[in-house]
């Protein structure tokens, strides 16, 4: 089975469908969302989704009783600040990862199979004991680089899937974020 990756959206709408259409291309059945969706109305780029959808909160997640109903209403479930995910077999911890010891612990613990975090906006899988899969961001500002992962359950192989580039936040005020 192939499981989608998402993190950091930040109101990006159209990154959000963009996202979904290589889903929907690729036969994914599972989509996890690792925080940061920010407003509640980004539901709206899911309806029609027929697979599953979870998400966890992220730090910028303020309205966390209209993200929970809202995505209620196209099939999306919130599993809070973390959730626990099985999958195909595999043990999946989520999270957005804004506490990086948290992150290590999980990842040092042997509980899980896969951690997917988000946060930092930078794309990194690491393998190991415990696979770690950082997709990146759909918001693109951030590093410049729009991406999504997708991860196969069977042989825990992480693609990397580039959606385009967004001037970042370097390229357009000159200073680092």
């Amino acid at each position: 089975m192939l499981i989608g990756l998402i993190s950091d959206s930040h109101d990006n709408f159209p990154g959000l469908q963009q996202a979904l259409e290589i889903f929907e291309k690729r036969d994914v059945k599972v989509i996890l969302h690792a925080g940061d969706v920010i407003a509640p109305g980004m539901c709206y780029a899911f309806e029609g989704w027929e697979g599953e959808l979870k998400l966890v909160y992220g730090n910028n997640d303020g309205d966390r009783t209209g993200l929970k109903r809202d995505f209620a209403r196209v099939g999306g479930e919130f599993l809070e600040d973390f959730g626990e995910i099985e999958a195909d077999g595999l043990r999946i911890a989520l999270l957005h990862g804004t506490y990086e010891p948290l992150v290590r612990g999980l990842v040092d613990s042997g509980l899980y199979d896969v951690v997917v975090r988000g946060h930092d906006h930078h794309v990194n899988v690491v393998p190991g004991e415990t696979l770690m899969i950082n997709p990146g961001e759909v918001w693109g500002h951030f590093t410049g680089r729009k991406t999504v992962a997708i991860l196969d359950t069977k042989t825990l192989a992480t693609e990397i899937v580039e959606m385009g580039s967004r001037p970042s936040i370097l390229d357009m005020t000159g200073r680092r974020p």
